[in-house]
């Protein structure tokens, strides 16, 4: 783990440097961390399984290392738009590409860290509420992004986007919330009404009350 961290640092005769200083101070930012190695090829995999969608979403700092050999531009650009588009202001995201000579088996090194138990839920949602949600995507994001903010000063913690996955086997309304941990089921509601923009209020407030008991059983208080 040490030598991979290490290999990440591009500072000298590079395109875009990455210190050891901003490795370090990305570790040592309360909570755990994770790495993960890639290859450009992996691009096309994550369009359609979004694995590293959902491991942003639990991290506040994200750091990529990219190895450029001369001929890997373009799909270093893919990578950093991509990632670029999915981090919340809430987290950092920097990038660093080191010039080579070939590349190496995994030329991209994703560091995430600041990962906390919190931020570490899954949401799946029936097809009629994520059918909602996205018929009018400007004022759902707006909204969710001013509920995470009241909520982060609420608890303290600042709380990181929540993907939520469309299940089809759920009830059109259904909304699911695990721990991503241990797969333990935290809540579950519903509505047999039809949804509107009323409806996602009233869950968004089963929300706030859940975050706030989850908050405290995790004890996971941030400091800076």
């Amino acid at each position: 783990m040490i030598d991979t961290l290490a290999n990440m640092v591009s500072t000298k005769d590079t395109e875009i440097s990455l210190s050891e200083d901003e490795i370090r101070s990305a570790v040592d930012i309360h909570g755990e961390f994770l790495v993960l190695k890639l290859s450009y090829e992996d691009f096309e995999d994550e369009l359609k399984n979004e694995n590293i969608k959902y491991k942003i979403s639990q991290a506040l700092s994200v750091i990529v290392s990219y190895e450029d050999e001369g001929e890997s531009f373009e799909s270093i650009e893919k990578f950093v738009y991509y990632i670029s588009s999915i981090v919340d202001f809430k987290q950092n995201a920097t990038f660093g590409i080191k010039k080579v000579s070939s590349l190496s088996e995994f030329p991209i090194t994703i560091l995430f860290s600041g990962i906390l138990p919190i931020n570490q839920l899954s949401m799946s949602i029936g097809q009629t509420l994520f059918d909602l949600i996205h018929s009018d995507e400007d004022y759902f994001t707006k909204r969710f992004l001013e509920f995470r903010d009241i909520l982060s000063q609420e608890i303290g913690i600042p709380i990181l986007p929540l993907f939520p996955y469309l299940d089809a086997s759920l009830e059109p309304t259904e909304v699911i919330l695990k721990d991503l941990l241990d797969e333990r089921l935290i809540s579950k509601f519903i509505t047999h009404e039809y949804p509107d923009k009323d409806t996602v209020e009233s869950y968004l407030l089963k929300l706030f009350y859940i975050y706030k008991v989850l908050a405290n059983q995790k004890m996971c208080k941030f400091s800076h």
